[in-house]
């Protein structure tokens, strides 16, 4: 893969982010979301949300972190909520990577960025959601070393609610031994 830079995600973002995560969702949810969701709401439903989240007024509540390619096109990002829970920690509320970039370590990237932004002070562990049948994104949370603890439903998006698991890292600092 080509060089690929990360940066702090910014309010025009929003659009292309929300591009994004709306391809991120067709590839990986197909067949777990309808397909009319999927082929004809996704996008706007994605536009709204990311717009509101990064250019609303409780925008500065969190922080992102864009992967960009050579050309300049994003191509991952990951979005987090910092003391979103006062068990589980820091949220990462949503961690994709373009469907076509899969593979290159981008994910990684973007998750060990996470880490190093919150710093070793950072006391509180990190956590995700993760779909039961998402099972390729079971197995990069597990290779990055995801304590896989409890299993919920998740709040219904496209209509649908389906059964997640909580992925954790007790120590996020744990995710820069690679690094």
């Amino acid at each position: 893969m080509s060089k690929v830079s990360l940066r702090p995600m910014r309010a025009d973002d929003a659009d292309a982010v929300a591009a994004l995560h709306a391809t991120s969702w067709r590839s990986a949810y197909r067949g777990m979301l309808s397909d009319q969701y999927l082929d004809h709401e996704v996008d706007a439903d994605r536009r709204s949300v990311w717009r509101e989240r990064l250019q609303g007024p409780d925008a500065a509540a969190a922080f992102g972190i864009v992967a960009e390619d050579a050309e300049n096109q994003m191509i991952g990002f990951a979005y987090v909520m910092p003391a979103h829970d006062p068990e589980w920690g820091t949220l990462v509320d949503n961690l994709h990577v373009h469907p076509d970039a899969k593979g290159g370590g981008i994910g990684r990237r973007l998750l060990q960025a996470v880490a190093r932004e919150l710093g070793p002070a950072h006391a509180q562990p990190l956590f995700l959601w993760v779909l039961d049948a998402n099972e390729p994104a079971k197995r990069f949370y597990a290779r990055m070393g995801a304590e896989f603890t409890d299993q919920g439903m998740s709040t219904p998006f496209g209509g649908t609610s389906l059964p997640k698991w909580r992925c954790v890292w007790r120590d996020p600092q744990a995710l820069l031994s690679d690094d």
